[in-house]
């Protein structure tokens, strides 16, 4: 058992399903020019299966941010991204946590149309300052 919340680790089925969004973002061709990972150990785990998946070419575009653990500022988060858009990058994972995965959803598109369960993937595209939700994939509901 984990002492704290930051310490609880991905379980069997948690790994699992880390693998199941790896083979389903790469499915996509989608390509990453940024990984955003939450500190917290089952969002590094999450991190590392699904490198794992693409062949550890994930690995010089990681960036272990502390704004991204459950209680971050979705505000900051989403202020980042525009940075980031800004920037040039086109596609940036971002792997953290409830509840803040559905404020920064809300962030940028004004609603949270998902339920967010483990494993959830949403697709986002930015386009000045315009968001909206493009894809919702349930990977393992229930």
């Amino acid at each position: 058992m984990a002492n704290s919340d930051k310490e609880r680790h991905l379980n069997a089925n948690g790994k699992e399903q880390s693998l199941m969004q790896g083979t389903w973002l790469k499915s996509t061709a989608l390509s990453f020019d940024k990984v955003l990972v939450s500190p917290y150990a089952r969002a590094l785990e999450t991190f590392v299966q699904i490198n794992s998946v693409y062949d550890q070419t994930l690995s010089d575009k990681l960036d272990i941010w502390d704004a991204i653990t459950p209680y971050g500022d979705s505000g900051i988060v989403g202020d980042y991204l525009s940075v980031l858009a800004e920037d040039g990058l086109q596609n940036v994972l971002l792997i953290s946590h409830l509840p803040l995965v559905g404020d920064i959803v809300k962030e940028l598109c004004g609603r949270n149309p998902a339920s967010f369960y483990p494993a959830t993937i949403v697709e986002i595209h930015l386009d000045d300052e315009r968001a909206e939700v493009k894809e919702i994939k349930y990977l393992n509901k229930f």
